[in-house]
């Protein structure tokens, strides 16, 4: 999946409940400088400042393998082949063979990007993967999954608070931002696009 194509499949993924959709040419990197929108929300106290996100880059994560362990609740294997990385605030790429994904009902990551001026940054993507019935409408609830076997039609969901760790310098930003991120795992080939949100 490419860059724009993402941009028109992120609703799919529920970027699209979270913030407006953004022009199909804000993923290329020369325009980088494109500030993204920022959708606030409120709690239930008016006294309670509110939060804000605004999509920070997205990452393409393409995977070498995919190794299942263990039954009848298998643990996953899945090392990182590399991928590509777009947004308002960070391009570059990730780097192939840096780390790997382990999961089983959550996940843990751990690999490395690359950015553009070739600053290396340590990702560790902490999340959760739940199965439900069929993809997200409008005005109606998600209904879970009544099966544990994978093979069963449905559509999985992913939340993930990922921390960073960058150098001292144009990326150090990333040290002090809290992220949340969803995703949607692609097929032909394996990969997964990632939207990373900063919580303002």
């Amino acid at each position: 999946m490419d860059r724009r194509t993402f941009i028109g499949t992120a609703a799919t993924a529920g970027a699209a409940a979270v913030l407006p959709a953004f022009p199909a040419s804000a993923g290329h990197a020369h325009e980088a400088a494109v500030t993204a929108p920022t959708t606030f929300y409120s709690g239930p106290d008016p006294e309670t400042p509110r939060i804000g996100l605004r999509w920070a880059f997205s990452a393409t994560v393409f995977f070498a393998d995919r190794i299942m362990i263990g039954s009848p609740a298998p643990r996953g294997y899945t090392s990182v082949a590399g991928g590509e990385i777009w947004g308002p605030r960070l391009q570059g790429r990730v780097l192939p063979a840096s780390g790997a994904d382990y999961y089983r009902g959550s996940f843990n990551t751990y690999y490395m990007f690359q950015a553009s001026d070739d600053a290396l940054i340590f990702i560790h993507n902490r999340g959760t993967m739940r199965r439900f019935q069929a993809p997200p409408e409008a005005g109606r609830p998600l209904t879970p999954q009544t099966t544990a076997d994978p093979s069963t039609p449905g559509w999985m969901r992913f939340r993930a608070t990922p921390v960073f760790t960058a150098p001292i310098g144009p990326h150090d930003w990333m040290n002090r931002t809290v992220f949340v991120a969803n995703s949607q795992r692609q097929e032909h080939p394996d990969h997964t696009v990632f939207t990373y949100y900063e919580v303002l």
